[in-house]
Formats: structure tokens, C-alpha cells, sequence
């Protein structure tokens, strides 16, 4: 086993090479350079008595964090003042110089622990990250994870006994911390869940003006931050903004006048002409999924009643939906008229029922019922159905296993559903092949509902949401390999475009309802952060103008991973894509750790900047990330995804080992004895998997993931449905082949790799048993292994404090058995560290 310095020698070299003035700091460092900005136009004295100094602190505080990274010689204006940020050795800080902030960035190269002193300061406050600390005699005690850690002091000049001073103790010899003052920093977790985000745009129907919401957070003012803003596009100003609580959706009206926002249980109409803001609905429960009526009277929405038991002590299923948390909620539609308010009914009854579009003349209705009907897979049926307005009058169109999405069509409907739809021609697979159902077609659905034409057999593309133009057009979003894209289809022609957004993964379109609509869009890249584009749909071939980047305002100064891609052609001649993310300040000459990261669970990794699995953050602690997508997955066509069906890790796995050990052999910056894999749901259940096939991995995570068929199948909220896709046609009683075969606790005594099981203990989709029975196993066996679970949470870790703690716990797992860097695990579980 090669020694722990070996593996830091990469990282050690990327800091060394940035064109900043790092200072190697010791076990005991003095920081001999810090910013300054100050003295502060104001009096000690005055601040000192005022009741409010830490509040007035905190401001400040939060106002540079905010702001650009300071850098020498950058200056802001205060009270009239102009104040320059200086470079100075912190002795050089004057008794009488007043009020006064520095600002140093410390830079941890791995997980470290030690103090921070502070000398010769009068007052001192600090700040690191955004976290307020308080120094004491014997200094602030620090615990860092490799990557940039911002420390704001606040001060009222020198003390007069004492020469002013930053010196950093690390606790052990390897807790070295380097520091520097220029605008530059590395990506951290903070970073990437508080940066402001668009999270929804509204294009009026005429084009001309575009609303967003906004969320962030500021950890100096320890406060959650929401807004709305207005933009004209003719010059792209803002022309209104509020801030509010997080609005849960908005809307345009027809002419393009008004505004529509609900927060919370409130729908709020704003005119754009005048700014008034009038409640139209207040208090109304449980409302959402509203859309204005063409005719811009009214405005169509579900309100939904909550079920009340009327009986605690026993609870009979009806159903197995029913074990779903809001299933016996009924949701019925609602009309209020825009004028008067007055809200009545359009809908009622037992089942609750889906707006699923409103007819261009506004006469008819679309929508949904779901019937309780287990008879074919994936055992769910749909009843799709008009109403017509305002008689209420309600036709049948259809029963169908798979409703993805539905509009009116000029003639009959549009229907996005899977390959196998029964009314369809939608399946081009092979006849030894099962379609996958998850690869969404695009279908012309009859006006009787009886038969589908598929209009995308001969596109590889999965589409997601659809949009009906004014010209009858249809604009779809498309899972295009590992990019989500706008595909623009006209139906006469049959014609299937993809427009350039500028975007590789796209969040989100919005367009006008115009002869030559206007489209806005926004979404990332692997290796940029969020943006807004507007399309000229008629202008084909122009470059979208960016509306909005996120990464100047966000973003200022960080050093992203390189994203470059690898793929290769498995031995069976299918081609697998994929990409590698480098840690910044790439040496090619070094050697460093492997991440191998996949889903596998039908849907591809995609190309977005972050996420739950935040890539960018992986290769900032200094690994190289791998991600690739292998068969079974959509996006690249019918017989690829058909793979994924009665295999459940086959194919997956052949793909994941192949693509790892070519992708090793490929570059020889990797050390092919350090490498961790990583998956998620499926992808938890593919890292059990593999570990029963291989010890090509150094250490494995598995988050949410399956050992056990038969158990998820029948425990899962979701998993006789998705088992209805996954192994459509098996079951436990007619395949235990499959059941057991590929269930990875039937083979835990194969498995020899670490491995750590993640799961949230409220986890409704993949039940915690899961990582149970896997870590019973293991244990049982005296195999390394460890469970980590994440109190109140569900098959995602939403809570932010805790999605920390799981980032660290996964990155603390990897430092252990990849770095030889057990420190950081033990300072989360301590309880692990060896005694003494």
C-alpha cells in the first residue's frame, strides 16, 4: 500500500502552481498577510454602546460575503467614504486605526483540526464560511475539510498590550492549513446550495416580458431568501421586484397584463401596468395546479380535500396505492371568476381528478382519473376524459396503463407514453426484447382514443414535458443522451428539430403565444452554472441570447473541474457515454484517486452543474470523477433502454466494471488501487451489486439501495409499479431466478470491498430494510461495513444541514479507504477511532 503523502502530492502540486501568493503554513503558522478595509466610518465608542453592535456586525458581514471576492486594491463607498482593501502583514494594523475588517482565505489540502489564535486585537470577531465565532484566550478550534475557507475578522484596531496577529496550531502534524488573499477560491457545499438560483419563469403571451423566482441563502444573516423580478426583453431590464416568501408557482394572463402568483395558500393577481397587487384567493387550502382560462375571465385550479380518519386505532388497505401518505386526499376542480371572485365547482366525486389541458376555445377540458386495475403492467390505469364548459358534460376518451401527458390535438390528442402503449405502433425493439416504458414516445391519439400513431419511432430521444404552439406546433423537452433538450416537432411534416438553447441540460422552457413564438429557457452545464437564454424559434441557426449567468454573480473567482468526455464501445459493440470531471490545477503528471459514479436505474446521468451528487465539489477535494451511462438506460434509443427490463444489473454491471477499467488503462494520472464507486437508489442497488462481482473498487457507497427483489417489490410505496417496468412479466412466484439471483444480499459472503450504506430512515420509496439486510449480512460475515442513517428524511436527504453531513459523510468514507485519510471519518463518528 502506497503511503498517505503520495496521494496529497496532486493536490499539494495544483496549489502551488495557481498564480496566487500561497504561503506554506506548518504545524504552528504564523498568516503573515491579511486584506484590510478600514478604519470604518464610524466610532468605536458609538458602536461599543450600542445594543445593536453584534446585529451591526452581522450586516457588514453579510454585505461582503455577498459580494465580490475583495481583492487588493478594490474599493467600495460608505457614508459618502471611499474604502480600499489593502494587503498588510497583520502586525502593521495601527492601536488607533478604529474599526476594521480582514480577510484571509485558509486552505486545507485535507481534512484538518487545530486553532486559530488571534493577538493583539481589540474585539475581535470571526466569521468563517458565513459561521460567526467567538475567539477565546486559547484561540477558535477548527475543523476543515479540504477546500477554501473564507475567515472574516471584524476588530476595533490594536489592543495595547499585545503585537496584532493570525498564527494557526494544527492539532497533529498533518493538519496544515495554506493561506492567501487574492479573489480566488474553490467550489464548496455551501456554495453550491446557497447560490441564488432561478427555480421559475412565466413568459407573458405576447413575448414581451419575463418573470422569475428566485431562491438563495446568506449563512451571515442566517437567512433564507426568496424574490420575484420582472424583465422587460426588448432591453432586458428589470422592471418590477419583490421579495416574498417562495412563491409555488406564477402565471400570465392571456393579454399579458397581469401577473398571477401564489404563495403559499394565496393567489395574488399583480397588474404590470399600475403594480397594484389584489388577492383573489385567501386561505384556500391545499390549492395548486391552476392555469388561466383562454378567455382570461377566470382561472381554473384543484383544491384539495385532506382524508380525516375516523378511526386511529387500525387502518385497513384499500388499495396499494393506499399506503401512499396523500392517496385518500381528494382533489376536484375549481373555477373563480376573475371579476367577482366567486369560486365554483367543476368536478366531484370519489376519484380525484388531473387537469391535464385546457382546449385553445376554452370550451373543453382534459383529464384524469386513475382506476384501481393491477390486471397488466405496469398495474396502473388511467381514465382520460373531456368535460365540456360550461354544461360540465363529460365524454370518454380512453383506459391506459401509461399516461405521461396529453393535449388537444387539431385533430384528437397528443399523448406522450411509453413504447408499449396497448392503442399504440410505438415499439421498434426486437422481438426478443421488452420495451422499456419509461422511453417516452410522442403519439397522435384518434379522437375516439382507440388507436396511437407513434410519430417518433425513429427517434432515439425520451420526451418529457410538451407544449402545444399557437400554430399547432409542439415544442418537447428530450432526454438526448446525457443532455436534456428542446426539440421543436411539426406535425404536417413530421419533422423533429433540435434547437440550440446554449444550454446542455435544460431545466425549463417557457414560450409566447405568437405566430413566430419567442422561447426562454434556463438550465447549466457540467461545467457552468445556471443561465437563462432567449430563442428566436423563427430565427434558426442565431445564437440564444443570454439573459441571465449566473456565474459572474455567483460564482465570482471559483475554480471549476475541467469536465472532458470518455466513452467507449463495450465488448457486445454498443457505445457507452460518459465524462470525467479533473480536480482544478490539474497535474497530468500526478497521481490521483477515481470516483466512478452511475445510475443505471433507466434515466442517464445528466450534464447538470450540480445536484444531489454534486460532481464539481468531488473533484474540488481532489479526485477525479468518472461518469458514464450504461445499457439500459433511455435516451439512446429503443433497444439500448429495452436492456434495462428482467435484467436488473446485468448488463449494467458488465458496462460499469468494462467502463472502469478502460477508462483506467486510458489515463495514467489514475491510480487504479484507488477507486471508489458510488450510486443512488438504482444505482445503490447496482454498488451492492457490483460489490458481489468484483474487488476492482477500494471502497464503495451505496445511498437507498436495493438487496432484495422481492422485498422492494412488495415494501416499496413505488415498487410494484416500477418492478411492473424494471421486470415486467416476473414475479417472485413465476422468476425466482431473477428475484434472488439478483437480489446482492443472497450473495453478501462474495463481498469484500468497504462498503457504506446510506439511507434516510423515512425513506417511502427504498424502505431502510434495504441497507438493513445488507448490513446484517455483512456484519454477520465480519466484512467492513457501516450504516449511516439520516433521521425524518425520505429516499432524498432534502434537509439542508443534514445534506451536509451526508456530502461529508460519503467524501469522509472516500478520504479513508481512497487517501488513506481516516481523520475526517473519525471526527464525524468518532466512536470509530481507535482507543488512544
Amino acid at each position: 500500500m502506497k503511503k498517505a503523502w503520495i496521494y496529497l502530492l496532486p493536490v499539494i502540486a495544483a496549489f502551488l502552481a495557481l498564480p496566487s501568493a500561497l504561503l506554506r503554513a506548518e504545524t504552528a503558522s504564523e498568516i503573515d498577510t491579511v486584506l484590510t478595509l478600514g478604519p470604518l466610518p464610524f466610532a468605536s465608542q458609538a458602536l461599543d454602546d450600542s445594543p445593536k453592535a453584534d446585529e451591526i456586525r452581522r450586516a457588514l458581514i453579510m454585505q461582503l460575503s455577498d459580494s465580490d471576492l475583495p481583492a487588493p486594491g478594490a474599493s467600495i463607498r460608505a457614508f459618502g467614504q471611499s474604502l480600499t482593501w489593502q494587503a498588510h502583514p497583520p502586525e502593521a494594523t495601527a492601536k488607533d486605526s478604529g474599526p476594521s475588517v480582514w480577510m484571509v482565505h485558509l486552505q486545507a489540502q485535507r481534512f484538518v483540526r487545530g486553532r486559530l489564535l488571534v493577538s493583539g486585537l481589540a474585539e475581535p470577531k470571526l466569521w468563517l464560511n458565513g459561521e460567526p465565532y467567538s475567539p477565546e484566550e486559547n484561540g477558535v478550534e477548527l475543523d476543515l475539510s479540504a477546500g477554501t475557507h473564507t475567515l472574516w475578522l471584524f476588530h476595533h484596531g490594536a489592543d495595547q498590550e499585545q503585537t496584532p496577529g493570525l498564527q494557526w496550531k494544527g492539532n497533529t502534524e498533518v493538519d496544515h492549513v495554506d493561506f492567501h488573499v487574492e479573489p480566488w477560491r474553490l467550489v464548496s457545499a455551501r456554495l453550491l446550495t446557497n447560490a441564488e438560483t432561478a427555480t421559475e419563469l412565466a413568459l407573458s403571451p405576447d413575448g414581451e416580458h419575463l418573470a422569475i423566482t428566485f431562491s438563495a441563502r446568506n449563512d451571515a444573516a442566517d437567512l433564507d431568501l426568496a424574490r420575484v423580478e420582472v424583465r422587460a426583453l426588448d432591453n432586458n431590464r428589470i422592471v418590477r421586484q419583490w421579495t416574498s416568501n417562495p412563491p409555488r408557482s406564477l402565471q400570465w394572463s392571456p393579454d399579458a397584463d397581469r401577473l398571477a402568483v401564489q404563495e403559499g395558500d394565496n393567489l395574488w393577481l399583480h397588474d404590470l401596468a399600475s403594480g397594484q397587487a389584489r388577492l383573489l384567493l385567501a386561505n384556500h387550502e391545499r390549492i395548486g395546479s391552476w392555469r388561466w382560462h383562454p378567455d382570461g375571465g377566470s382561472i381554473l385550479f384543484a383544491w384539495t380535500e385532506a382524508f380525516e380518519a375516523d378511526n386511529d386505532q387500525r387502518r385497513r388497505l384499500r388499495s396499494l396505492e393506499d399506503r401512499w401518505a396523500s392517496f385518500r386526499d381528494n382533489t376536484q376542480l375549481y373555477q373563480v371568476d376573475i371579476e367577482s371572485g366567486l369560486v365554483r365547482p367543476l368536478t366531484a366525486g370519489a376519484s380525484s381528478v388531473n387537469l391535464l389541458d385546457v382546449h385553445p376555445d376554452g370550451d373543453r377540458l382534459l383529464l384524469t382519473e386513475r382506476i384501481i386495475d393491477y390486471a397488466e403492467p405496469p398495474h396502473s390505469l388511467f381514465r382520460l376524459y373531456t368535460m365540456e364548459l360550461p354544461s360540465l358534460e363529460t365524454s370518454d376518451v380512453g383506459q391506459y396503463r401509461q399516461i405521461n401527458a396529453a393535449l388537444f390535438a387539431e385533430e384528437g390528442y397528443w399523448l406522450l407514453a411509453g413504447p408499449g402503449l396497448v392503442q399504440g405502433d410505438g415499439a421498434t425493439t426486437e422481438e426478443a426484447l421488452v420495451p422499456n416504458e419509461y422511453d417516452t414516445q410522442l403519439y397522435a391519439l384518434s379522437a375516439d382514443g382507440e388507436t396511437a400513431r407513434s410519430l417518433s419511432r425513429g427517434f432515439d430521444p425520451s420526451f418529457g414535458n410538451m407544449h402545444r404552439l399557437v400554430t399547432g406546433d409542439l415544442l418537447l423537452s428530450a432526454t438526448w443522451g446525457e443532455e436534456v433538450a428542446l426539440v421543436h416537432v411539426d406535425p404536417v411534416e413530421e419533422d423533429f428539430r433540435r434547437i440550440d438553447t446554449g444550454l446542455e441540460v435544460m431545466e425549463q422552457f417557457v414560450a409566447s403565444d405568437e405566430q413566430a413564438p419567442v422561447v426562454v429557457v434556463r438550465g447549466t452545464d457540467a461545467d457552468a452554472p445556471q443561465r437563462i437564454h432567449r430563442i428566436d424559434l423563427a430565427a434558426n441557426g442565431n445564437e440564444p441570447e443570454v439573459l441571465l449567468d449566473t456565474r459572474p454573480s455567483e460564482y465570482d473567482g471559483v475554480r471549476l473541474s475541467e469536465v472532458r468526455p470518455w466513452s467507449f464501445t463495450n465488448e457486445s459493440g454498443d457505445a457507452i457515454e460518459g465524462r470525467y470531471y479533473l480536480p482544478p490545477g490539474f497535474d497530468p503528471d500526478q497521481s490521483y484517486p477515481l470516483i466512478v459514479y452511475y445510475y443505471g436505474g433507466t434515466t442517464p446521468v445528466n450534464r447538470q452543474f450540480t445536484g444531489r451528487y454534486p460532481f464539481q465539489l468531488w473533484a474540488a477535494k481532489g479526485y477525479v470523477v468518472y461518469v458514464l451511462q450504461p445499457r439500459g438506460t433511455i435516451g439512446y434509443g429503443q433497444d439500448f433502454s429495452a436492456l434495462h427490463v428482467n435484467a436488473w444489473g446485468r448488463y449494467t454491471a458488465e458496462d460499469i466494471i468494462e467502463g472502469t477499467q478502460r477508462f483506467v488503462a486510458a489515463h495514467p494520472f489514475i491510480d487504479g488501487e484507488r477507486i471508489g464507486n458510488i450510486g443512488a437508489s438504482y444505482g445503490g442497488f447496482m454498488t451492492m451489486h457490483l460489490a458481489t462481482l468484483t474487488d476492482l473498487y477500494a471502497a464503495s457507497v451505496s445511498h437507498a439501495g436495493i438487496s432484495a427483489l422481492t422485498s422492494y417489490w412488495g415494501q416499496g410505496w413505488w415498487g410494484y409499479g416500477y418492478s411492473g417496468i424494471a421486470s415486467r412479466g416476473s414475479f417472485p412466484w413465476n422468476n425466482p431466478e431473477l428475484y434472488v439471483g439478483q437480489s446482492p444480499v443472497y450473495s453478501a459472503d462474495r463481498i469484500t470491498t468497504p462498503l457504506l450504506l446510506l439511507t434516510g430512515d423515512a425513506d417511502t420509496n427504498v424502505p431502510p430494510g434495504e441497507s438493513h439486510n445488507m448490513y446484517t449480512a455483512l456484519r454477520l460475515l465480519g466484512r467492513d461495513v457501516e450504516l449511516v442513517e439520516f433521521p425524518g428524511e425520505d429516499h432524498w436527504i432534502l434537509d439542508r444541514e443534514k445534506r451536509y453531513v451526508w456530502w461529508d459523510t460519503m467524501l469522509a468514507w472516500f478520504d479513508k479507504w481512497l487517501k488513506d485519510e481516516p481523520e475526517w471519518w473519525q471526527h464525524l463518528y468518532p466512536e470509530t477511532a481507535p482507543e488512544g
